[in-house]
């Protein structure tokens, strides 16, 4: 079963105002989506931010426990159900959150995002700087752990106190944890940063690694601990200190000539002392005789030795024997003989720890600076290990803590309590659906460390052998298992809602439509003047469609295509800029009166009855379609009436406006709406065909091209395959009442609808209906998706496209809002 808060949520919280419904930065016009972010921050990253969100943030804590109550309904009682649908708001909720990345998607971005969390759920600045006056709790956390018992009230605020402690420092813990998700940029020292303000470890031990070579005896290079990375004045560290213990390498470093003799006509023989077994510990291997060659001196100096120069350190000498140097007599028998001494090199065998220091990260080991040889040489190498009073790889939490106490949310059985499983059976619990699982941050046996071929951290797991020790003091020499495990997964939609329609919208939206159904039906007018003259002729016109064409063309002309164009283009200039708009309009309010109806009868919200409203999608579609055909008919009706009067009767009058004052004039005004009735049996069935079919298959296409969806060309194509598919089904319901049409409007006539659609029947049965049928799906396949291709296009170059139209939640902003207020 799922934790609930102890009280049920109220709905003012800052999640679930409208103020933080944002125009959402996905848009196919800027190139911008959904996995923009995912440059830089992979899933793994978004799904257990989202879930550090959900655990750490009250408002965001809120939300999801809401959906809890309000999002999934009383009838669903199967636990699978249950767990799907709280994946999918956790999907959601994870794609909010990824939007809300995009703000951080700059190279600095993973720096950014991390000083506002820290800011946020820590209290603290790694400016250095206390965002509140509570911050101070963490200086005095090791004080106030030990300061005895206290009663009455003063106890309990200590106990409050101590348990904010461990909050925030678990705060701190798990945003190292999330950031080590990273890794090309990873900030590595804000990440140590955090762990050192945890740890607060000490130098513990230093292990030379190269003791190098070229020091003097009696020389003791000066040794640099670097400075512990510090979190603001808050957890303010101090540098460990330390001396070097020298000792012999065991090498001749160099022979110092003493007296450079005289006499000598060329270089005498050097031979230095095979090293003694004076410790009685060496065997054979471990000695190596040094060699040295000599130089005599020029000029002045010609016959004695300038210098001696070692060719060969040796091995295994060591400063508790006499190394003797025997140099070979002059050739000159008034000669003198030269005098040398062998010095031996010392190394560094060890750091002293004189003062150990505070403010390390126990995760990672720290490079000592030593001074190089003053003569030159190889300076010597060595690291520090701290030993913290905590690891990554314990949390901070604890079992009476009550998991994090957020209106009692969390449970006190909550994975982000303390744990002493074994944590190589714990990672099982990363996958699961259900909330508790999916609120479950990683425990003890889960922490970070610093790998030094990558430069970076890792996230691991301990195992049964180290578990405990790796919970407190030092990591040293500790192997760990790297883990890359799954959080959640992120929905394909981020939580939206749709923008409300102000006038500016509106007057866009209509211009959509004008433009796109006035040009289209003007570009196919010559398709639509031969379906007209097969109707309204059948007679004269009956060789197929390639026929008519070219009989057409031989007996009126090539402009007798384009009769009627005028009417053709005006009507459908101001239906289209209606139809468009009020079909959007109309499926706004259907889905508002659906929602209120779903909330009145439930405990639904407004935002989880909007995400039960797909499975009414099809039903609202064709309500609103028809809703906005019905309205239609009263703008086409007279202008189809001048458009048919003017192809069927070419010297009806020598203009649109000739046709219809002669039409008013001799018929009367009402015979321009006399065909409404029929209309409203062509237009509604048309147009709720048309929206539905293109609809589903546009969606259909999506789904199996996700793709499209963020790519604005592939898109285009999308709605150009669905306009044909949603015109060819358009215009086969809608054939029949056209035949009716051009029937009653191709001369002056008294005939009723019945009357005429008696006649057809008359002069051809029932196949009279479906007279002109194929080339009205050529030109409705056409049509339609000329339409919607040119309405998408226009819509998108006018700023109202479906990208522009939504709003999304910003979970991530509003989370975060306090650091910037």
């Amino acid at each position: 079963p799922e934790c609930q808060p102890s009280s049920t949520p109220t709905s003012n919280g800052l999640l679930n105002t409208k103020t933080n419904y944002q125009q959402s930065p996905i848009n196919k016009r800027s190139g911008i989506t959904l996995s923009s972010p995912e440059r830089i921050y992979p899933l793994s990253f978004i799904t257990y931010l989202s879930r550090f969100l959900l655990v750490f943030d009250p408002e965001c804590q809120q939300w999801w426990y809401t959906q809890a109550i309000t999002g999934i309904p009383a009838k669903t009682s199967s636990k699978e159900e249950v767990d799907k649908r709280r994946l999918e708001q956790f999907g959601q909720f994870a794609a909010s959150v990824e939007v809300g990345l995009i703000d951080f998607e700059s190279d600095d971005g993973p720096r950014r995002l991390l000083e506002q969390l820290v800011r946020r759920y820590a209290g603290v600045s790694l400016d250095g700087d206390a965002t509140n006056s509570k911050s101070d709790v963490f200086s005095t956390s090791s004080s106030s752990s030990t300061s005895g018992s206290v009663t009455g009230t003063s106890s309990s605020t200590s106990a409050q106190q101590q348990k904010q402690i461990r909050k925030k420092k678990e705060a701190l813990r798990q945003i190292a944890l999330l950031f080590s998700l990273l890794k090309e940029y990873q900030p590595v020292d804000m990440i140590t940063e955090l762990l050192a303000a945890d740890d607060d470890a000490k130098i513990d031990r230093v292990v030379v690694v190269d003791g190098g070579s070229g020091y003097y005896p009696l020389s003791y290079p000066e040794v640099t601990f670097p400075d512990p990375p510090t979190l603001g004045t808050v957890f303010g560290g101090s540098t460990a200190k330390g001396k070097v213990i020298m000792k012999t390498s065991g090498r001749v470093l160099k022979v110092d000539v003493l007296q450079g003799g005289s006499g000598y006509s060329k270089a005498p023989t050097v031979e230095i002392s095979f090293p003694l077994n004076n410790l009685g510990n060496e065997t054979a291997s471990d000695k190596i005789q040094a060699k040295a060659k000599a130089y005599l001196g020029k000029g002045k100096l010609k016959g004695t030795i300038d210098r001696i120069e070692i060719t060969d350190p040796g091995k295994g000498y060591n400063s508790m024997e006499d190394t003797f140097i025997s140099i070979s007599h002059p050739e000159s028998p008034e000669g003198k003989n030269a005098v040398a001494r062998a010095v031996l090199e010392h190394q560094v065998s060890c750091v002293e720890i004189l003062e150990t220091g505070r403010g390390y990260a126990a995760e990672r080991s720290q490079v000592i600076k030593i001074d190089p040889p003053p003569g030159g040489g190889r300076p010597a190498v060595a690291m520090a290990y701290p030993r913290g009073k905590s690891t990554s790889y314990s949390s901070f939490q604890t079992v009476g803590d009550g998991g994090l106490d957020y209106q009692g949310a969390v449970s006190s059985t909550s994975s982000i309590s303390a744990s002493t499983s074994n944590a190589d059976t714990a990672n099982s619990w990363v996958i699961g659906p259900t909330s508790s699982q999916l609120l479950s941050l990683l425990p003890s046996g889960f922490g970070l460390q610093f790998d030094d071929t990558l430069q970076r951290y890792i996230l691991t797991t301990s195992s049964s052998d180290n578990f405990d020790d790796s919970m407190f003091g030092t990591l040293e020499g500790m192997k760990f298992k790297q883990i890359n495990p799954i959080f959640g997964i992120r929905g394909r939609s981020p939580i939206e809602r749709e923008k409300t329609l102000d006038a500016s919208t509106v007057l866009r939206f209509m211009a959509s439509g004008a433009i796109c159904s006035s040009v289209a039906h003007l570009i196919l007018t010559p398709i639509d003047v031969v379906k007209t003259k097969v109707q309204t002729q059948p007679e004269k016109y009956n060789s197929g469609i390639v026929g008519t064409f070219q009989k057409v063309w031989k007996d009126e002309g090539p402009l007798t295509f384009f009769d009627g164009w005028e009417p053709t283009f005006v009507g459908f200039f101001f239906s289209g800029a209606a139809g468009f708009f009020l079909t959007e309009w109309f499926r706004r309010q259907y889905s508002s009166i659906l929602m209120a109806s779903m909330m009145a009868q439930s405990t639904l919200t407004e935002m989880n009855a909007a995400s039960f409203l797909s499975s009414y999608e099809i039903p609202l579609v064709a309500a609103s379609a028809a809703t906005s055909g019905f309205c239609c008919c009263f703008l086409l009706a007279p202008f189809d009436a001048v458009r048919i009067r003017t192809v069927s009767q070419p010297d009806f009058a020598g203009s649109i406006v000739g046709v219809t004052s002669r039409m008013v004039k001799e018929e009367g005004l009402l015979s321009l709406f006399s065909s409404v009735n029929v209309w409203f049996l062509k237009e509604i069935p048309y147009n709720i065909v048309k929206f539905v079919v293109f609809d589903t298959s546009v969606e259909y296409l999506y789904d199996m091209f996700p793709a499209a969806r963020e790519d604005i060309r592939l898109s285009l194509v999308v709605s150009l395959v669905g306009g044909i598919a949603g015109g060819v089904a358009a215009s086969i319901v809608s054939n029949p009442a056209d035949v009716v049409v051009s029937e009653l409007k191709k001369t002056k006539t008294k005939m009723t609808p019945l009357e005429a659609v008696e006649r057809l029947k008359e002069r051809n049965g029932y196949k009279a209906f479906a007279t002109g049928l194929s080339l009205r799906m050529i030109f409705y396949s056409l049509l339609v998706s000329l339409q919607f291709l040119l309405y998408d296009a226009v819509r998108i170059g006018l700023s109202v496209g479906s990208d522009d139209m939504k709003l999304y939640l910003n979970v991530l902003g509003a989370a975060l809002k306090e650091t910037t207020a």
